[in-house]
């Protein structure tokens, strides 16, 4: 008796994996089911490969995007138990007075610390200047308001009138 022929034996698995086993039609793939064949793409239409090769990089980009917008997660919560004492609130840094020489003054086109020390107090007492340092139509514009509010002849130079004022004025705000 061969190997394979015999009553209740198995067949060996040459047979048993036999082509015509693997060609047979099955239910999940109709024979008469023909295959569809894609053909070139049309003129002027992106290939596949650069197609999946922008999926690709917008994928990592995202990625990335995700993991910007999370953070990292090296921060460390802050704590949530409730201070028993409470800290004093800061105090506003005082503005030192406006110092000019009584020979002195201050006009557009100047700038420096000077200039930037009188923005500042200009700031301090309400007007609407920013302190950059150098004296333009905004701190033109800021002077000849306080001149105005002070009783001064406004003409937006900062002389020894404008500066006692301001420092006055600083003094009583204080």
């Amino acid at each position: 008796m061969r190997h394979g022929e015999g009553e209740g034996e198995r067949p060996p698995e040459e047979d048993w994996l036999a082509e015509e086993w693997l060609d047979a039609p099955t239910e999940e793939t109709p024979p008469s089911a023909p295959r569809r064949r894609f053909g070139p793409p049309p003129p002027g239409a992106p290939s596949r490969r650069l197609l999946a090769l922008v999926a690709g990089v917008s994928i990592v980009v995202l990625i990335i995007l995700v993991a910007l917008l999370q953070g990292d997660g090296d921060e460390e919560a802050a704590p949530t138990t409730t201070p028993t004492e409470t800290a004093p609130a800061p105090q506003p840094e005082t503005e030192p007075t406006l110092t000019v020489a009584e020979s002195g003054t201050l006009a557009e086109g100047d700038s420096g610390r000077r200039v930037r020390r009188l923005q500042r107090a200009l700031a301090n007492l309400g007007y609407d200047v920013t302190p950059d340092g150098a004296f333009g139509p905004g701190t033109t514009a800021a002077v000849r308001a306080f001149q105005e509010d002070a009783g001064l002849q406004a003409d937006g130079v900062a002389g020894p009138q404008t500066a006692r004022a301001l420092n006055e004025a600083l003094a009583d705000a204080g």
